[in-house]
């Protein structure tokens, strides 16, 4: 009878232990992460009685989570891809409704500077005209400002989301590494802290690409992106960021443990880390720069229009917005390497704005040659230009001047062209007698010299007068060279000697090229009229010209260009997230097929550990009465 109690009892407390488990399965039906457990059940060993193993009942060995290493795995995979792809397409969508309401103003006031262009072809002697031009290319500059700093803006914003990534990623290896302490301590066998721990590490995968590393007792190492350990045991490595090199804003990742910080690559980090770099490198820088293209092409091509032509007093037209290579427009251009041996100080020149990719560029110095290497690979060896050898020409229209300072072999820069053109540009003149309408002459009539001309003087009494045409011939033959000029009777006006590249006479001052020799003659007009509009009809013809992308787009094109490539790559990252979010649901999914709690089969389980928790009471009660009726039989 003592066996039949014994194993009766072994079934009761089998059985309640079942339906204990069982229960804790169901009561935790809605807690994230909880991964279901099931009690392993084991008959005890027999004993030998006369002749026979009899079986001495049942008992729990141990409890145990359903769990599947590799569907985990891939689980934290797919959630760092799907936040990945979230935050990409989050940001870009940021970004493309900026262009969309904030950008508008850009396209939208030029257009508006160009109608006001036409109207000054109209009356070019209105001075409410002149006053509405100007107002309309303050308005352009203000929106230029308006949206270069916004997106400058929204790299500090990106900066200081990356700070709170990091802040969080901290506070999750920190307790990770807390969780392996106390798993060591209750060798691994605490269910709850295990759960606890898959979704600290499944949260992890949102900010970096996890790579689990499975040690004893429960104990798991973590490392981001495959190269970064962030869990070693029951260390965690603290996370922080640095100043970038040689972009400062371009903010990088370091590493601390115990008393040693290294720079942490985030070339692979996965994960919303990774979203976040490469959105503020890469699309938002990009967009930075190509807008800052457009401003330096419409600052670059009103410039010149108005140097092609002569204001309201008839003297030649000055810059109307900021000179191109002015030093506020040419802040950030060029960023000098923490690493640099040498002191070689230097900046970027815009040549030509039309040929700028609005791309970034490695320059390095090997002990020989300056190189630039664009973003495609394409290096080139930068050429002193011959005429100035402290003006090294770049490709795709920049060139780049050597300041003071000594180089050495392997100092390298980053350089940006056209980097903060748009928060910079601004308008210069601010009397619309100043604009140039009108018109004048100025031609190369033999040689391939080219001349510019810099000032006239109204008041100089010596002025040809209107409809005279000039023949201005140049002699380097003779030291210094000379200058003649002739009117159109081939009589003489004026000799003298060319000071510099200059020739200054008969009230106006023209600018030779380096390309000007022995020979050359020009032919200069600068009749003037206060209603010619020949100027102002070329500068209006700047809307339709295409003047940009090497010849192949016009200003407004620059503007499209910038704003479909924005619209495509958030098309590209609606897609991918879509991709990732479809894996990312299957990866759920599987983890919840063999982990998850299913109320159904729990509670088929729980009558069944009902019945048996009955079943074995009832023994009990047999072998109770059995022991009863032997005890009164033997009375």
């Amino acid at each position: 009878m003592a066996d039949l109690m014994s194993i009766a009892r072994s079934g009761v407390l089998a059985a309640q232990k079942q339906m204990g488990v069982t229960s804790n399965n169901i009561a935790n039906v809605g807690t994230e992460g909880y991964t279901r457990q099931v009690a392993e059940q084991r008959t005890s060993e027999s004993t030998h009685i006369a002749g026979y193993f009899l079986g001495t009942g049942t008992y729990i060995s141990d409890v145990k989570r359903i769990y599947n290493d590799y569907a985990q795995r891939e689980l934290s995979l797919s959630i760092s891809q799907h936040s990945q792809a979230e935050t990409r397409y989050s940001k870009l969508s940021e970004l493309d409704q900026l262009f969309s309401v904030v950008g508008k103003s850009v396209p939208n006031s030029l257009n508006t500077l160009f109608e006001n262009v036409n109207n000054m072809a109209d009356m070019p002697s209105d001075l409410g005209v002149r006053e509405n031009l100007l107002t309309s290319a303050g308005q352009l500059t203000s929106a230029f400002n308006s949206l270069g700093q916004e997106l400058e803006g929204q790299i500090r914003q990106v900066n200081q989301q990356i700070e709170g990534v990091v802040d969080r990623v901290n506070a999750i290896t920190a307790e990770l590494a807390d969780i392996n302490t106390q798993l060591q301590k209750v060798n691994g066998e605490d269910l709850q802290l295990l759960d606890h721990q898959d979704r600290l590490i499944n949260e992890l995968s949102e900010y970096v690409q996890v790579n689990v590393i499975p040690q004893d007792m429960g104990v798991k190492s973590v490392m981001a992106g495959g190269s970064v350990m962030l869990v070693a045991g029951q260390t965690p490595m603290q996370l922080g960021v640095t100043a970038g090199d040689p972009i400062t804003h371009q903010t990088r990742l370091t590493g601390t443990s115990g008393n040693q910080t290294v720079i942490l690559s985030d070339s692979a980090i996965g994960g919303e880390m990774q979203a976040l770099m490469e959105y503020r490198d890469q699309d938002l820088s990009g967009a930075i720069q190509k807008l800052g293209v457009m401003a330096l092409g419409v600052a670059d091509a009103f410039n010149q229009s108005q140097a092609a032509g002569l204001d309201l007093n008839g003297n030649v037209g000055q810059n109307l917005f900021t000179d191109i290579n002015d030093p506020n427009m040419a802040i950030g251009r060029a960023a000098v390497y923490a690493g640099n041996t040498g002191t070689q100080a230097l900046s970027v020149e815009i040549d030509d704005p039309g040929a700028l990719t609005g791309g970034r560029y490695e320059m390095s110095y090997n002990g020989t040659q300056y190189q630039v290497t664009d973003a495609y690979g394409t290096t080139t060896t930068l050429t002193a230009d011959p005429n100035d050898a402290t003006r090294l020409v770049g490709p795709d229209g920049f060139s780049v001047r050597l300041g003071p300072g000594s180089v050495a072999s392997g100092d390298k820069w980053t350089l940006t062209p056209s980097a903060g053109a748009a928060a910079s540009i601004g308008v210069e003149l601010n009397d619309p007698h100043h604009l140039a309408a009108a018109g004048y002459g100025l031609e190369t009539l033999s040689g391939n010299g080219e001349a510019r001309l810099l000032a006239v003087d109204r008041m100089d009494p010596n002025l040809p007068a209107n409809g005279e045409v000039m023949t201005v011939q140049v002699d380097y033959s003779v030291t210094p060279a000379t200058f003649s000029i002739t009117d159109s009777q081939n009589n003489s006006l004026a000799t003298g000697n060319i000071a510099g590249n200059q020739i200054s006479a008969l009230g106006f001052t023209l600018e030779l090229d380096p390309n000007a020799a022995t020979g050359d003659q020009f032919s200069l007009d600068i009749s003037f009229g206060p209603g010619d509009n020949r100027n102002a009809i070329n500068m209006a013809g700047l809307a339709t010209s295409k003047i940009m992308g090497s010849g192949n787009a016009t200003l407004n094109d620059v503007y499209e260009g910038v704003t479909t490539g924005v619209g495509g790559q958030t098309r590209a990252a609606e897609v991918a997230l879509e991709s990732a979010e479809t894996v990312k649901m299957q990866a759920t999914d599987r983890v919840a097929a063999e982990s998850g709690v299913n109320l159904d089969e729990e509670a088929a389980n729980l009558m069944r550990y009902q019945q048996a928790y009955q079943a074995s009471a009832r023994i009990m009660t047999v072998a109770k009465e059995t022991f009863d009726t032997l005890f009164a039989a033997v009375r």
